[in-house]
């Protein structure tokens, strides 16, 4: 058995280190629109959460204390285990660790920062940070393991629908946290939605007998 877990919105509350990342730069004199247009000029410019664009684009607004956002930020990174959703322990724990692989898609080195200062690496067999589409990823892991039950668990419907559709096999779930980024879209092929990892564990639980 193999089981595929996604970080953003699905183990790791993005929208709580987000809403910490605006309290920084309000406490530096900055608009709550300024901070979320400056995150979505990030996004599109570099492809996922980066502090130092950020910086660099609300620097582009008005001059402020650099060294003192980015020295706050910092410590916000440097011990994210608070930000894991408790429900992920004990999902984690029901599973041996060779058999769950986290699979997470990002363009900046901040993710591996994330994942790393999450504390959640022990309970992986497999971690895998990458640019790609996350099907290249996981052919060759699924491949190997072809026969055997395989699971993928993710909060965006776009990965969810394109797992399915590349390795119907494969049985997918659309994780739908309450603040996560992509809670309205509904998923077309995944084979459950769910709203939390209890949910998964007990569907697992059920499929594998």
């Amino acid at each position: 058995m193999k089981i595929v877990l996604d970080f953003d919105d699905t183990i790791f509350n993005t929208h709580q280190l987000m809403q910490e990342s605006l309290a920084v730069f309000r406490s530096l004199g900055f608009q709550e629109e300024q901070f979320w247009h400056a995150y979505q000029k990030c996004k599109e410019k570099v492809g996922d959460f980066d502090p130092k664009t950020i910086i660099d684009l609300l620097g582009e607004i008005k001059p402020f204390d650099k060294i003192k956002a980015k020295k706050e930020i910092s410590l916000i990174l440097d011990d994210l285990k608070d930000f894991v959703y408790p429900d992920f322990f004990d999902f984690a724990k029901s599973f041996h660790k060779n058999d769950l692989i986290l699979l997470s898609f990002t363009t900046t080195a901040t993710q591996k920062n994330k994942i790393d200062n999450s504390k959640i690496a022990g309970f992986f067999g497999n971690i895998i940070i990458t640019r790609r589409d996350k099907a290249e990823d996981l052919e060759p892991i699924f491949e190997k393991h072809k026969g055997e039950k395989f699971f993928f668990i993710d909060d965006k419907t776009s990965q969810v629908d394109n797992i399915k559709s590349k390795f119907s096999e494969i049985i997918t779930m659309k994780i739908k946290r309450p603040q996560g980024a992509d809670i309205m879209t509904a998923s077309r092929l995944a084979d459950y939605t769910i709203k939390d990892l209890y949910e998964a564990k007990n569907i697992i639980n059920t499929e594998i007998l």
